[in-house]
C-alpha cells in the first residue's frame, strides 16, 4: 500500500511518531465496536488514499470518528484481522493501547490483549499528547464542513 504524508502545520504531523511500542498480537480486538476519533489528519490521509468520508466516518455527538460496519472497524479485513489501510491508519489507532481519560488522565488499556508488552516508556512519550489529541478530535468536524462540506447538513 502507498504511505500518505500529510503536513497540516501541527504536532501530529508526524505519525510515525505516535506508533505504540509493543508486541501487538494482530487480534484485531481493538477495531471491533471501535468508537476512534479521527483528526483532520487522519481525514486528510484517508481521502488522499481514495476513500469518500462517508465511506469510513461517522459523526457521533459531534466527533469524526471511525465508522463501524458489522460491529467492526470499515478497514478491518474480516477474514485476515488485518487493518486494510495500516500504514495509513489514524492517530488514535497507532497509539492505542495508549488511551485517555478526563479523570485518570493517560493509562493503558487493559482489554488489549498485549498491554502487558507495551513498552515502560510510552506511556510517559504519548500520554502528554492525549489531552492535546482529544481537543484536536473535536475540531475535526468544522474542518471537514469547511473542507469537504461533510456531513450534508
Amino acid at each position: 500500500m502507498v504511505k500518505i504524508r500529510v503536513r497540516l502545520g501541527g504536532v501530529f504531523d508526524d505519525e510515525e511518531f505516535f506508533n505504540v511500542k509493543m508486541k501487538c498480537t494482530k487480534c484485531g480486538r481493538c477495531c471491533f465496536n471501535t468508537e476512534m476519533e479521527l483528526l483532520p489528519e487522519d481525514v486528510e490521509r484517508l481521502v488522499r488514499l481514495g476513500y469518500p468520508i462517508e465511506y469510513f466516518a461517522t459523526v457521533v455527538n459531534g466527533v469524526v470518528r471511525l465508522r463501524n460496519v458489522n460491529g467492526h472497524c470499515v478497514f478491518l479485513n474480516e477474514n485476515t484481522m488485518e487493518c486494510t489501510v495500516y500504514e495509513n491508519r489514524p492517530i488514535g489507532c497507532r497509539i492505542y493501547p495508549v488511551v485517555y481519560d478526563d479523570v485518570e488522565g493517560p493509562y493503558i488499556d487493559r482489554e488489549c490483549p498485549a498491554w502487558d508488552t507495551v513498552d515502560k516508556g510510552e506511556l510517559k512519550r504519548l500520554g502528554g499528547y492525549l489531552p492535546l489529541f482529544v481537543s484536536r478530535s473535536r475540531m475535526t468536524l468544522d474542518w471537514v464542513r469547511l473542507r469537504y462540506g461533510y456531513p450534508r447538513r
